[in-house]
């Protein structure tokens, strides 16, 4: 059994405050080929994930919003945003999931926030995001 609580959290957002990135991943799973993939993301106010998609075609993803508050945009081919939404505390959305090919940014509003990442594997680093130019 695996457990994880303030201590090991506490760790990862310390190493999210010097990041800059602002943001830190602690992996859950053992290897980047099992079938799910499982993080926690730490961020801190001002984090913030360039609008990017991912292209094959397993690779979903889900940010599960444990505490804090985030801003999620979805963007059309052109670089366009379709629609925002604020997802987190204080929100009626504490849970994203996007599709394959969904274009998306992601920005930490609040002092921190921690999320959980869940995907299908394996993760093959080569094909982690394609960047919008």
């Amino acid at each position: 059994m695996k457990v994880y609580g303030n201590d090991s959290l506490s760790t990862l957002f310390q190493a999210a405050e010097i990041s800059p990135r602002k943001r830190a991943h602690l992996n859950l799973h053992a290897s980047y080929d099992e079938k799910v993939q499982r993080l926690f993301i730490a961020l801190t106010k001002g984090s913030y994930v360039e609008p990017h998609y991912h292209e094959l075609s397993h690779q979903w993803e889900m940010f599960v919003v444990i505490h804090g508050l985030i801003r999620v945009c979805h963007y059309n081919s052109d670089g366009g945003i379709v629609s925002e939404l604020l997802v987190g505390d204080g929100e009626r959305a504490k849970v994203i999931e996007f599709l394959p090919n969904d274009i998306h940014s992601v920005e930490c509003l609040s002092e921190t926030a921690l999320m959980l990442e869940i995907k299908e594997g394996p993760f093959r680093p080569e094909f982690a995001k394609v960047v919008l130019p």
